[in-house]
This record gives structure tokens, C-alpha cells and sequence, in this order.
């Protein structure tokens, strides 16, 4: 029997916990893009600690839902890259990854198990799902591109999807460059973290979009790609965006809190930071 979004909810607390709900933002676009024809929203416009690495957990369960659509139907990708100019944020998401991609693989019955299962019938592999890490000061692991079958997720800075987008792939051979960049631009999500920190990054995958449509490609591609900004400073020319709703996710009563925290700033002035007291006077103001 097909998932459907409507077990969301049951997905979700199987993975983290009963005590576990899908925040109301969460819970409305994954009925969204789960089994609808309409693609991700151009932007989710949510603040910190929203739980907006969550996009994983949905952007996996989407494409589990999808699963019995003949490929070129399916809206849902089945490689998901959670993009971030920021290392730290880059581990983070992949450990998130990780957890998901044990939990599927363990699992022997329930929604888990039904959700490994129709992974695995996508790629027809063993494995649900993997995850992989791109940046630098790490062993690369480009195992991705081994199986492009494969659903999996994949943590990446900027410049490490960027430049296999541009088939100018890091560390790669010019005979690898079209296979990383045909990998990236097809049957792919992008979620953009922290977007207003990547623009150049961000108008270059929206003309790649472009390029590889109707519009001026000669053969237009049907494999979904789908690019999503997450940023609680949404550009204003921006017509799909999600919001947090006043209605749902102010009251709710996990969320709400966060949502409505207040933020206090305050100046400190280092007068005497000039000339050589520059360094030690700032470091001390801070």
C-alpha cells in the first residue's frame, strides 16, 4: 500500500521520538509536495531554531509517497542536497541525515520499515537511503555519484555543490565533471540555508533552472529540480514563500515560544579601539 502525507505525523515520532510532533509549517508542506503536483515553495521564510533541517526528514518521506510513479511523474527527487556557506552547519545537517538513514536501514516493520521499503524499491538497492558530507578538511565522499539510482541526501557547502553544478567539481576528473553536474541538476533538491548569505550562489542556480527548461533549453528536461531558500529575510520579489502562520505555528506550544523570544541587543562602544590597541581593545569589548 502507497504512503500518503496524512502519516506524516506517525513518520516523524517513529524517528525522534512519540513525544515528537511535526511543527504546523512542517506539517503544511508536506502536504504540499508529498503527493501533489505542485513543486517546494521558493522560500521557506522561518527564523532560528524553526526546525527547518527538517526539510530532510519531509524531502525524504515526499519521494517515499512518490514512490510507485513512474519516474518522469514523480515531483519528489530523489537526491536531496541541504546547501550551507557554513561547516559547522554542514556536520550538523549530515549527522541529522545519518540518524534517519540508521533508523530506515534498522527498521523491520511499521511506517520506518514501509518507508525503507519504498526506497528501496526506487533504487532497487539494499539501502533506503544514504547520506554524504561535502566540504573541505574532510575526506571527500563522492560514493553519491556512484549509484545514481540511489536516494540519498547529501550536506554540502556552497562551493562543493556549486562547482559540480558547473561541471568544475572539485578534486575531480574533467571525464567525471559531466556525470557530478548531470547528478546535481537533474532529479534534485536544493535547499539553500541561510540564503541571503549565498546570492551569487543562489542567482546561479535559478539561471541553471532556467537554462535546462521550455524556455531555452532545445530538449527540456523533465527530472524534477526543485532550488528552496531558507531564510528569514526572504528577497520581497519572491512570490512562493512559506511563512509561519500567526494562527498554528505562533500558538503552537513548541514552536510558539521560540517564534516569540525576545532578542535583546546591546551596543558596546570601544572607544580606545584605534592603532595598535585595535585587536586586544575589540576582543575585550566582546
Amino acid at each position: 500500500m502507497a504512503l500518503t502525507r496524512d502519516r506524516f505525523s506517525e513518520f516523524f515520532a517513529a524517528v525522534y521520538g512519540k513525544n515528537y510532533a511535526p511543527f504546523p509549517w512542517q506539517q503544511r508542506l508536506i502536504e504540499r509536495v508529498a503527493n501533489e503536483q505542485i513543486p517546494w515553495p521558493e522560500c521557506l521564510a522561518l527564523p532560528t531554531s524553526a526546525g527547518k533541517t527538517a526539510c530532510i526528514d519531509i524531502a525524504v518521506f515526499a519521494l517515499a509517497c512518490q514512490a510507485e510513479r513512474p519516474p518522469k511523474e514523480r515531483t519528489a527527487p530523489r537526491r536531496i542536497f541541504l546547501v550551507v556557506d557554513r561547516r559547522v552547519i554542514v556536520d550538523q545537517a549530515y549527522r541529522h541525515a545519518e540518524i534517519l538513514c540508521e533508523k530506515l536501514d534498522a527498521a523491520k516493520n511499521g511506517i520506518l520499515h514501509a518507508t525503507a521499503e519504498a526506497l528501496r524499491g526506487i533504487s532497487s538497492s539494499k539501502v533506503p537511503l544514504t547520506c554524504h558530507e561535502l566540504r573541505g578538511g574532510i575526506y571527500r565522499d563522492d560514493a553519491w555519484a556512484l549509484t545514481p539510482a540511489q536516494a540519498c541526501v547529501i550536506a554540502s557547502t556552497v562551493d562543493q555543490v556549486g562547482s559540480r553544478l558547473l561541471f568544475r567539481s572539485y578534486g575531480c576528473s574533467d571525464h567525471m565533471a559531466p556525470i557530478y553536474a548531470g547528478l546535481t541538476g537533474n532529479d534534485a533538491l536544493i535547499l539553500l540555508d541561510e540564503a541571503h548569505c549565498a546570492q551569487p550562489f543562489l542567482q546561479t542556480i535559478k539561471a541553471v533552472r532556467l537554462f535546462r527548461g521550455e524556455k531555452w533549453a532545445e530538449q527540456p528536461i523533465k527530472a524534477a529540480f526543485h532550488v528552496v531558500s531558507l531564510s528569514a529575510t526572504p528577497p520581497p520579489e519572491l512570490k512562493d514563500v512559506l511563512h509561519a502562520e500567526k494562527e498554528t505555528d505562533f500558538t503552537d506550544p513548541v514552536l510558539g515560544p521560540r517564534l516569540t523570544a525576545s532578542k535583546p541587543v546591546q551596543l558596546s562602544v570601544a572607544q580606545k579601539a584605534r592603532g595598535k590597541k585595535l585587536h586586544r581593545e575589540l576582543a575585550g569589548a566582546m
